[in-house]
């Protein structure tokens, strides 16, 4: 018996498809391919200082540790995991519009995240490496040019193929504007330069004896 007032149920089952619509894997693989490069990339552009540190991709590794778990005691220090998280909150008119502006939006910020804590937890786990080989040098106090010029006499310094230093100094924005507003003087200038010519054939010389049969 039919009903003026019921919903037109044969255009509503005319509008479904056939058959459920599906994602094929290959788009899955693809599309999460995508996502981590485009992050991974637009981070290392955000943070210059991690954009210099070169990748080892492994095919397998150890297992992450639980949270809080402490590391075997024969476990090197040189190797640490490193918790990196951010929350992404997707909309669902976003999703239904296909809101491209918005997804590049979140896209960058998730970067952003990514990148800030990656160098930071670089720059902790450097810390403390130096800290328990005792390659540290206390700057407190000192004025910077002959703490840095301490800091060349106790770590290994490779040289490229121009004979510079490959070495990256990780400043405070306001220890630079001191560093501009004190530069260092002639003297100081002069006895780095000596460490790295000291330094540089000392370099050289180890090369040398690496190539001896």
């Amino acid at each position: 018996m039919d009903n003026e007032d019921a919903p037109d149920c044969a255009d509503a089952t005319h509008e479904r498809p056939d058959e459920p619509w599906v994602m094929a894997r290959e788009y899955e693989i693809g599309g999460l391919h995508w996502f981590s490069n485009a992050s991974r990339e637009m981070a290392r552009a955000l943070h210059p200082l991690l954009a210099q540190v070169t990748r080892e991709e492994l095919g397998e590794g150890p297992p992450p540790p639980d949270e809080g778990t402490a590391l075997p005691a024969e476990a090197s220090s040189l190797y640490r995991p490193m918790e990196v998280q951010h929350v992404w909150t997707v909309s669902i008119e976003d999703v239904v519009d296909f809101n491209v502006d918005q997804f590049l939006t979140d896209l960058h910020a998730l970067s952003d995240s990514m990148g800030a804590q990656m160098v930071r937890g670089m720059l902790e786990h450097i810390s403390a490496v130096t800290e328990e080989y005792g390659n540290t040098v206390d700057a407190t106090g000192r004025d910077f040019a002959d703490a840095f010029a301490d800091s060349l006499e106790r770590m290994d310094i490779s040289f490229d193929a121009d004979d510079r230093p490959n070495v990256t100094i990780v400043m405070h924005p306001d220890q630079v504007e001191k560093l501009r507003e004190n530069p260092p003087t002639p003297e100081q200038e002069a006895r780095i330069d000596a460490i790295l010519a000291r330094r540089r054939e000392e370099w050289i010389a180890s090369r040398r004896r690496r190539d001896l049969p």
